[in-house]
């Protein structure tokens, strides 16, 4: 198997299992990924983490669709349904409705680049690194790159990512929003740790809410404020909102 779940304490941990491949999103890698993570909201999970094995997050898409389109050995349908199958899998990831967080311990290349901006939130030791290099294939962009890229990155800094294709290190990554945090390499599972430790003693209905607001263009101001009160209306009936407004009344931690 190249991908793994592991469930516990509310969380999800989707693992990247092909150190040996470099934890390549192929399409057999894709499909498993999109399967690990099909039905994810149904469960009391409270977030979900993606990393990769050893040294690597995940370094490229499926270079044997393209090595075997340039050979002859696939046809035009099968080359676009292997590249489908991976766009899939990031789709899946940046749609899941729960708190995602890319765990960046090593190089996200190409299509693991997409992957880690389909999270929410990329978390990266000083290892880590991040590029976009498809004009190393000749290609422009795959894998959903060009609608999430300049929606962390300015537009221009989008087009030079893409145009240099250059492998950008953990520092330059953080300053430029690609990595959300980033910590030194010794302490980095601890940091991680205890960021997942936060987010699985959150209200549940609450920040999966958030997101779907900041995942919404409403437009202009009003729109939104209207959009938060529609949310904030059925929450106030919930247990999380009285747990949490009576843990505060009472200068205690909540027990979401």
């Amino acid at each position: 198997m190249t991908v793994s779940i592991e469930r516990s304490d509310r969380v999800v941990v989707c693992s990247l299992e092909d150190p040996a491949g470099r934890n390549a999103l192929t399409a057999e890698t894709a499909r498993r990924l999109s399967d690990a993570i099909a039905g994810i909201e149904d469960t009391d999970a409270r977030c979900v983490l993606v990393r990769g094995e050893g040294d690597t997050f995940c370094a490229s898409g499926d270079v044997g669709a393209h090595v075997g389109r340039v050979r002859g050995d696939i046809d035009a349908a099968e080359w676009r349904e292997r590249l489908e199958a991976v766009g899939d899998a990031v789709a899946a990831v940046y749609e899941c409705p729960l708190p995602t967080v890319a765990a960046i311990d090593g190089p996200a290349f190409g299509a693991g680049a997409a992957l880690a901006l389909a999270c929410d939130l990329r978390v990266a030791s000083t290892d880590g690194s991040i590029g976009f290099g498809f004009r190393r294939f000749g290609l422009a962009a795959i894998a959903g790159v060009s609608h999430l890229l300049p929606r962390v990155v300015a537009p221009d800094t989008a087009l030079r990512l893409l145009y240099t294709g250059e492998l950008v290190g953990a520092g330059r990554a953080a300053e430029l929003g690609l990595f959300t945090a980033l910590y030194p390499a010794d302490g980095f599972e601890d940091e991680l740790a205890s960021l997942l430790a936060t987010l699985s003693t959150g209200p549940r209905e609450a920040l999966i809410a958030a997101k779907t607001l900041l995942r919404t263009d409403h437009g202009e101001l009003r729109e939104g404020l209207r959009a938060e009160l529609a949310v904030a209306e059925p929450l106030s009936k919930g247990g999380d909102f009285e747990e949490g407004v009576t843990a505060f009344a009472t200068e205690r931690e909540p027990q979401f």
